[in-house]
């Protein structure tokens, strides 16, 4: 029978805290081909005054343009109501249906004051518990990857909308095996205690067979974790893979992140490759090419970098005379070194100036008296450094710049606890600015010294040995890309998922600036656990 579908994405938990930010329906049906028939989503146009939290905005992806195509709660409604024919009691599923009946009780009460709530609901999650006890998550998107049908990481109705009508057609061959066939044995069904445990908290057991991941090598390389219709979810790199990929499963996760994908995994593929460095060189590869949902890290939607001028005023996406300092990240990775260096000459510390000395966006900027306390602070920490007798601005900053890098400021500048990041709800006080202010420079500095860095890396020879390594390795850098690398003086072939397309200019890009980042940061790790580097420039 035809079953209606709603997904709501809001700006609160509750109709107390939040409005619907958008909705989106659909019919489904319980087997056949078709799966899904009039689906729709449409934003939903906010009161006034009412403005989208900013975590919500970046789940759903929302931009204020698009309150140009947005509807009122009132013709929403209507076109929800219309598919159900204006009938009461319409059978329909929803993913977590506690989460959206507040809202639409909440319309319905306001809009159709004097009929009766027309949706009779079941809620998919409920039905799941019963069906999958042991599952680790029944999250939408975890249910549904579980069951073969991937969901966006984005927040979207129409997309939770389609999930909803798989899930619900999948549950539905589930209950026909229970005997279960009828609306009202279903409704039956869910009124029943629940006849099976749930899993207990830190017990989780995955799909998986562990079988899979018990039979891997004890060997570096690059695995993959699939759904159970093929799809590719994460790409991963491993000293050892079997070690790796073990601890996934059997260890304990904070981010609800990991037990959904996790959820999700049904098959492992590995491939071994010939030292760890090298495992990090093809995983960085396989996620440019494959772009797995959930490596995010290592996906730039720019595929440009940036050349800085010397005083480090502007950037230009290619170098040339006047932009020599690069490749950089970012148009605005050196913003904080001109910033601090008008200061220090004496410049004013106007809006746009305070937010890049400390490293934040214009709409999170200290106010101009205490960025005053918090700079006269920093100065008097760095008094020596920066006095006018050590040279000019830009000697003076970037000698001090080198020694914040050295001594940690980029981990210490968050707080005192050496904590990564502060949450920017907090307020600033002078003590917080002058730790932005060295973090910003420390930061600032290590993308200078780094450029200069890769540049060396883009044509030139490394050598390694691994830490407990008898092998040395030999890797041949040309124009960014690795054509060849031996063993022990044998040459050998490498592998077909590190031959990337070189630049088309021969010159660097954010593929390029990304492989050697991640070669970087391999060699430091070999050194730092008791391995050989060496490397040959070819200029």
């Amino acid at each position: 029978m035809d079953v209606l579908v709603v997904d709501a994405q809001t700006t609160g938990a509750s109709p107390a805290f939040g409005v619907v930010l958008e909705l989106g329906w659909g019919v489904a049906r319980a087997s056949g081909p078709e799966l899904l028939t009039a689906a729709e989503a449409r934003w939903i146009r906010l009161p006034e005054g009412h403005q989208v939290p900013r975590q919500v905005a970046r789940l759903t992806d929302y931009d204020p343009a698009f309150a140009v195509d947005a509807i009122d709660d009132q013709d929403a409604w209507r076109r929800l109501r219309a598919l159900t024919a204006e009938a009461e009691d319409t059978p329909t599923a929803i993913h977590y249906a506690r989460f959206e009946l507040a809202f639409l009780r909440e319309w319905a009460g306001r809009l159709e004051p004097r009929q009766r709530f027309p949706l009779d609901t079941v809620c998919l999650h409920a039905m799941a518990r019963r069906l999958y006890p042991d599952l680790p998550r029944r999250s939408l998107r975890a249910l549904a990857g579980f069951l073969g049908h991937g969901v966006e990481l984005t927040r979207r109705s129409l997309g939770h909308v389609q999930a909803t009508a798989f899930v619900w057609q999948r549950l539905c061959a589930a209950l026909a095996l229970r005997g279960i066939t009828r609306w009202t044995q279903l409704k039956d069904w869910l009124s029943q205690p629940e006849a099976t445990p749930r899993a207990r908290a830190g017990k989780a057991r995955y799909p998986i067979d562990a079988a899979q991941y018990r039979c891997l090598p004890d060997e570096p390389g690059v695995y993959r974790f699939l759904r159970s219709n093929g799809e590719l979810l994460y790409v991963g790199k491993a000293a050892s893979l079997r070690k790796r990929v073990t601890s996934h499963f059997r260890g304990r996760f904070n981010r609800e992140l990991s037990v959904e994908m996790l959820t999700q995994v049904s098959q492992v593929r590995a491939d071994v490759a010939p030292t760890a460095l090298e495992a990090a060189l093809r995983e960085n590869e396989a996620i440019k090419t494959l772009r797995p949902p959930y490596n995010v890290q290592l996906v730039a939607s720019d595929a440009r970098v940036w050349f800085s001028d010397v005083d480090f005023l502007g950037a230009t996406d290619a170098p040339d005379d006047g932009h020599p300092i690069g490749p950089l990240p970012s148009e605005w990775s050196l913003a904080a070194l001109p910033a601090q260096m008008a200061l220090l000459a004496g410049h004013p510390p106007t809006d746009q100036r305070r937010a890049a000395a400390v490293g934040t966006s214009a709409l999170w900027t200290p106010g101009r008296e205490v960025f005053v306390a918090g700079w006269t602070a920093f100065v008097a920490r760095h008094g020596e450094a920066l006095a006018p007798s050590e040279g000019a601005p830009r000697t003076r900053l970037l000698r001090l710049a080198a020694r914040l890098l050295a001594a940690g400021s980029l981990g210490k500048a968050a707080d005192p606890s050496g904590s990564a990041s502060e949450p920017e709800t907090q307020d600033w006080d002078p003590e917080r600015v002058a730790r932005h202010l060295e973090r910003a420079a420390a930061q600032a500095y290590l993308l200078y010294r780094r450029a200069r860095w890769l540049r060396l890396f883009f044509d030139s020879d490394v050598v390694y040995r691994e830490p407990g390594s008898a092998s040395t390795r030999r890797l041949i850098l040309r124009a960014g890309q690795l054509v060849a690398a031996e063993t022990d003086g044998v040459p050998s072939v490498a592998a077909p998922d590190l031959a990337a397309p070189r630049s088309p200019t021969g010159r660097f890009d954010r593929a390029t600036y990304d492989r050697l980042r991640v070669l970087t940061t391999e060699l430091r790790r070999i050194l730092r656990d008791g391995g050989h580097v060496s490397m040959r420039p070819r200029r």
